[in-house]
């Protein structure tokens, strides 16, 4: 590796931050063990034992790695929000006031908007004191008030803002799910709040860095150019939003219709501001520049400046300034070194960016940008330096024989084929001189696009595979297609962004010249929307799958790992690498992995979907069964849907963590958005044996679903009470809706309810039913008698009544119930009621997915909050821990 030296110092480093969590050492021990191995190694390379010295140093650089991902996590500076909060001087759950200043512009959401604020000063009953860290703000604008459609807070201005409370950033808890808090976190945000209009005072004067207010300014004016010049159509889908998302990075406008577009087509990269938008950048400044003879050094400096004002303009965001740093490193040592070193740049810009924030290495942006380039560098291009492209550039001056002198022998054997070929067929005794060269370039031409057709599909196909594993953990998706799309989209990008930065450069000096590049912009953005559109119909090609095991993991990163030595040494068993790494691709494809299962055993699992219902049931033999599926996405004024999608973010994400891809049965208890609005989801992401209604009244929400049910031709069931259906060795009957029952414009009151029995257990699950249910049950006499309640309604005072539970008698129940508190659930009276009757609680709030395991005699419970493993301490002399908690 003495090519590449940061390489394997990079790979120990960030070794060492993924093994932080679990290291097990204090903070002191690991800086004698460090210094330890710092001075063993220096004594090596004094002796001259170079590689052993270098070795040993490696292990240095893992312990560096452990202790800053340490601190990082665990440290805080002084004053900040978060340690006055633990140290007891600042309570979050009261209301305080603040002083600060707009880290960034806002940001709009369907909602209404965001913005993270930089705190100053922090003041609450009479005390104050200076402070520091971040808050995100959400401001909710309500309809029919005074309240204005936005704040418009710009980068830097100053505000004193009054708060009733801060709210910690919580992650749904379920398996799979996305780490929100540490998302936040590495943003520097450590608490979220919600405003009103009147609770916001903007100050005199501004804050924070007069560049990047000049250039957040810019920006501001690029956005509005955009939205003019490309309104959003009658359907929604603008194009202006596409190029506000590829050119400035701001998806505030992108509808979720066209990034699941871009998403199952394999193109959603395009969208994202990252590597591929900074590369284009370059290269395109690149080849003007050479065109106007300008020097390498001049050149250089130019696109470097280019790059790094791209990286303002674009927000400034995480990803775009990643690769932004791996781009000006590489600049900086093309004007250094003669050779190149790719993957030199690469290991230094990760180096970089890990020492500053070791926490990124979880960030799954920061693993796709460096795995892609990683792919580039150390696998694709070596492979076409070695197949495909010394054959194209051969073509180069293929009438200059003298040229071949020069060449590797089959690049000369190439030309000297391609020179009979084209003897043959363009015979200048046949034709005359103008149709010769006509014909003679024609061919040539013809030669070396095939060349770069087939050298495009080789380098797609081994981006594709390299992508497939990181794509399939974290996205659940694995796309073929876009090899195909990406063969039309990868120029066309390449064209669409230098194009669209000298629009918007017009637009500032001259409208008619920016009009008229607009209008190629357009068509450009409308030819890019339509291959994403056709390559996303082909299904076939892509699938939604499951966590891969790690046998899988572990075997496909050494396949990839085998694949960059082997192809960086020209070996003959590179192809028995690429063919393994393929074979693991397929496996991801078809993903023939069995579920995590308890075999002989009935599972409920109450699903941590915040204020809604999704619960999840494996039966004994292995059958699965979902009964609702949380909160879907809003329609806007357009009627695309907007928001956060549970069934696909928590609920999906949750079975394809268990590697589930079957459902059974689907039951949709009733018809209201936070137990059935994200069904459509996991409808079209798994494969349903039957859905399960009741006899419930028809409104949109029910049609909705209908109609969803029936694109994906799944054969409907519907229930009411008296229905007993056995799936294996449980039985499962359904108590309510009755045959006769009327629906009222309380829908709560059609839900299903579902006892579940296996041996001598039983769970009741009763959706929403409310009293008027429970004291209909009961004056029929219906069998009630549980050992598991799901709460009815979440907890609120018009069920759980103390009649239901006499008549009950659980041991356990469980709330399926939002964080905060926001709609007063569960109610004290309902807690009150089932202490009084012994009954065992748990709350998806606090303790997440909460699962009930039982044989038929013996009951098991598991709360997510308990499979989460703490950070080893680490307390560095005189400095407060997070970990600590004097309050």
């Amino acid at each position: 590796m003495t090519r590449y030296p940061l390489v394997p110092i990079t790979v120990a480093y960030a070794a060492g931050i993924a093994a932080a969590p679990h290291f097990h050492l204090t903070a002191g021990e690991q800086v004698v063990l460090a210094s330890t191995i710092l001075l063993f190694s220096l004594g090596l390379l004094r002796a001259g034992r170079m590689a052993h010295g270098f070795g040993v140093s490696l292990a240095g650089f893992f312990l560096c790695g452990t202790f800053l991902a340490a601190e990082e996590h665990h440290i805080l500076p002084p004053n900040h929000i978060e340690r006055l909060a633990r140290q007891g001087r600042l309570d979050p759950d009261q209301p305080l006031e603040l002083v600060g200043w707009a880290r960034s512009p806002s940001v709009k959401r369907p909602f209404g908007e965001y913005v993270d604020i930089h705190v100053s000063e922090i003041r609450q009953a009479g005390w104050t004191a200076p402070s520091r860290g971040g808050i995100r703000v959400y401001y909710y604008p309500r309809r029919q008030s005074s309240d204005p459609p936005s704040l418009g807070l710009r980068y830097g201005s100053r505000l004193e803002m009054s708060l009733r409370s801060l709210r910690q950033p919580r992650n749904f808890g379920n398996s799979g799910s996305f780490d929100y808090k540490s998302y936040l976190r590495r943003r520097g945000i450590a608490y979220t709040a919600a405003a009103r209009a009147t609770d916001v005072n903007l100050l005199p004067g501004t804050e924070g860095s007069r560049l990047a207010g000049a250039a957040f300014s810019l920006r501001a004016r690029l956005l509005d150019y955009l939205d003019q010049q490309f309104p959003a159509g009658p359907n929604g889908t603008s194009r202006g939003a596409v190029l506000k998302a590829m050119l400035l990075g701001d998806d505030s406008d992108l509808d979720l219709n066209t990034e699941s577009v871009f998403r199952a087509s394999g193109t959603y990269h395009v969208l994202v501001v990252s590597g591929l938008h900074v590369t284009a950048l370059a290269a395109g400044l690149f080849w003007i520049l050479n065109l106007l003879r300008i020097s390498n050094l001049w050149s250089t400096l130019a696109v470097g400046g280019a790059v790094a004002g791209f990286a303002l303009l674009a927000g400034s965001g995480t990803p775009v300034v990643r690769a932004s740093l791996m781009v000006l490193i590489f600049l900086a040592a093309r004007l250094v070194y003669r050779e190149r070193a790719l993957l030199n740049s690469i290991a230094t810009a990760a180096l970089a960016l890990l020492v500053l924030h070791p926490s990124d290495l979880r960030d799954p942006s920061f693993q796709l940008s460096f795995l892609a380039v990683l792919i580039l560098a150390a696998v694709a291009l070596p492979i076409l330096q070695w197949t495909v492209s010394p054959y194209r550039s051969a073509l180069r001056d293929l009438d200059d024989k003298e040229r071949d002198l020069f060449l590797e022998p089959r690049q000369a054997q190439f030309r000297m084929d391609v020179r009979a070929l084209l003897a043959y067929f363009c015979d200048p005794a046949r034709l005359d001189q103008r149709r010769w060269r006509w014909l003679r370039s024609g061919l040539r031409t013809t030669l070396a696009a095939k060349l770069a057709v087939w050298e495009a599909i080789l380098f797609l196909v081994f981006m594709q595979a390299g992508f497939a594993l990181v794509m399939a953990s974290y996205f659940h998706r694995v796309s073929w297609s876009g090899i195909v799309a990406n063969i039309f989209l990868l120029p066309l990008t390449a064209v669409l962004i230098p194009t669209g930065f000298l629009v918007l450069a017009f637009s500032l000096v001259s409208g008619p010249a920016a009009a008229l590049g607009g209008s190629l912009l357009g068509w450009l953005v409308s030819v890019l929307q339509s291959v994403a559109s056709w390559t996303a119909d082909w299904s076939e090609l892509t699938r939604r799958v499951p966590t891969p095991p790690i046998w899988l993991v572990v075997g496909f990163l050494a396949l990839l790992v085998c694949l960059a030595v082997l192809a960086d040494r020209r070996s003959r068993w590179t192809w028995g690498a690429a063919l393994g790494l393929f074979s693991l691709c397929a496996l991801l494809t078809m993903a023939p992995f069995a579920p995590v299962l308890s075999p002989g055993r009935l599972e409920v699992t109450a699903l941590d979907v915040g204020q809604g219902d999704a619960l999840f049931i494996v039966f004994p033999e292995g059958q699965t069964m979902l009964v609702d599926a949380g909160e879907g996405p809003r329609l806007n004024q357009y009627r695309q849907p907007v928001g956060l999608d549970l069934g696909e973010s928590v609920v999906s994400t949750y079975l394809w963590s268990r590697r589930f891809q079957t459902l059974d049965y689907v039951v949709a208890t009733h018809a209201h958005w936070d137990h059935v609005g994200g069904m459509s989801s996991v409808l079209g992401n798994f494969r349903v044996g039957e859905v399960w209604l009741g006899p419930g009244g028809e409104n949109d929400i029910r049609r909705e679903l209908r109609q969803r049910v029936a694109e994906r031709s799944i054969p409907i069931r519907h229930l009411a009470a008296g229905s007993v259906m056995e799936i294996g060795s449980v039985a499962v009957q359904v108590l309510w809706p009755a045959a006769d029952w009327v629906s009222t414009q309380n829908e709560n009151n059609d839900s299903l309810v579902l006892r579940l029995g296996f041996g001598n257990r039983h769970v009741l699950l009763p959706g929403d039913a409310e009293a008027t249910v429970e004291r209909r049950l009961l004056r029929e006499g219906a069998l009630l008698r549980s050992d598991v309640l799901k709460v009815s309604h979440h907890g609120s005072n018009d069920s759980t009544s103390s009649p239901f539970l006499e008549t009950l008698r659980p041991d356990f129940a469980v709330f399926s119930v939002g964080a905060y508190g926001q709609y007063g659930h569960p109610r004290p009276e309902t807690l009150q009621r089932l202490r009084r009757a012994g009954v065992r609680t748990y709350r998806t709030d606090r303790d997440g997915a909460t699962t009930f395991l039982t044989d038929g005699n013996r009951i098991e419970i598991t709360a997510h909050r308990h499979l989460i493993r703490p950070w080893p301490p680490f307390h560095p002399a005189g400095v407060l821990s997070t970990a600590d908690s004097p309050r």
